[in-house]
């Protein structure tokens, strides 16, 4: 008796077939959504003990048939943990046979060429939003076993489904695509239309133009509307008349007013902070504030003159701004009390010496500090 396989039988080199029928429920019911990005199925540990003993080919492909639909598609398997009598398979799967939760069809094990072409019809025009289409789907199929000709097949990617039908499946409607260099051909999306040129306005003619006067009337109060709706439109930072024009800040939070801030650190009131904003002051000396003059190309400075036309002294400007923002900073200082609403008296230092007025004395007095024998003559 020969070992044909891996079953017992006397029927050399024929290999037998699998065929059982089972509940059908999506592979959610088996807590393994991450199978609806393949076409593997989960069927019971029996199927396991029964394939074992058959002469099949590998890797195992199966056809499902629903007996009540006549529907039928391909996949491959990847566990044998399902409960006995029931099988789980991708949801989109069962989308494509026409069955529900509980439904029972028939599994049947097939051996399927190696594909060499197929073609996809994206269902929607999002995927043409994909930056490297060909490679996503590369990618996407390598958890697919074989492809069958009318099917839908869904990929995942980036938190979207994006869904193909196999228009066409080369050598024949049903192949094995693993292991295979298979080419791939994308055919348009439903719904997609070509982009069409459009037809430049032709410029009128001038003797229409100049005949038609309700025309040009027309004609100028679009300007007019459209000047006025750049001039409506917000724009960004410029400078008006020698002042920082902003765009509107209203919406923008503030802070607390400035009259609840106190005025030092220590006193009473809001402390600054690095989360309250801080306005800068408005300066009215924005023209005349730029250097002494010198140019760096060498020419010689254009005098700035004022809107009448006439030449003003920067210098003079320049002095007066500084004595006026002297006297603002005046007035703002914050005022100590005093006694006497005099400067504060200097402290007198009362410490003492620990030599106290010894050298002085001596030096006074004319004594020499080293009365030795030394000093002797």
């Amino acid at each position: 008796m020969m070992m044909n396989g891996w079953g017992f039988t006397g029927r050399s080199g024929v290999p037998m077939r699998f065929e059982e029928q089972y509940h059908c429920y999506s592979v959610a019911y088996a807590d393994k959504a991450h199978l609806e990005g393949g076409d593997k199925i989960l069927l019971p540990p029996s199927a396991f003990d029964t394939l074992a003993r058959l002469n099949v080919d590998y890797p195992m492909l199966f056809q499902l048939q629903s007996p009540s639909k006549g529907t039928m598609t391909h996949c491959g398997v990847l566990e044998f943990t399902a409960e006995e009598g029931s099988c789980y398979i991708p949801f989109w799967m069962m989308q494509n046979l026409l069955i529900e939760e509980g439904s029972v069809i028939t599994v049947t094990n097939v051996s399927l060429p190696k594909a060499t072409f197929v073609k996809l019809q994206p269902q929607h025009v999002d995927f043409l939003e994909i930056t490297n289409p060909r490679a996503v789907l590369e990618h996407a199929l390598r958890n697919f076993s074989c492809v069958t000709k009318g099917d839908v097949i869904c990929v995942p990617y980036n938190n979207k489904n994006y869904h193909f039908e196999l228009k066409e499946v080369q050598p024949q409607d049903a192949a094995c695509i693993i292991e295979t260099d298979c080419n791939v051909d994308f055919d348009a999306p439903v719904g997609y239309k070509e982009p069409t040129r459009e037809r430049a306005e032709v410029c009128p003619s001038p003797a229409l133009s100049s005949v038609s006067g309700t025309s040009n009337s027309q004609q100028l109060s679009q300007n007019g509307a459209k000047a006025e709706d750049e001039d409506s439109k917000p724009k960004g930072i410029r400078i008006v008349d020698g002042v920082v024009v902003r765009p509107d800040e209203s919406d923008c939070p503030t802070g607390p007013s400035t009259d609840i801030l106190a005025k030092e650190t220590g006193t009473t009131g809001v402390q600054p902070n690095a989360a309250i904003p801080i306005r800068a002051p408005k300066v009215n000396y924005w023209a005349v504030d730029a250097g002494g003059g010198a140019r760096l190309d060498g020419k010689n400075p254009v005098a700035l003159k004022d809107k009448e036309g006439n030449e003003v002294d920067v210098r003079k400007l320049r002095a007066e701004a500084a004595a006026r923002r002297a006297e603002e900073a005046k007035k703002n200082a914050p005022k100590f009390p005093t006694l006497n609403n005099d400067k504060p008296p200097v402290p007198v230092s009362k410490r003492k010496t620990r030599i106290g007025s010894k050298f002085s004395k001596r030096k006074n007095g004319g004594v020499s500090a080293f009365e030795g024998t030394g000093n002797k003559m």
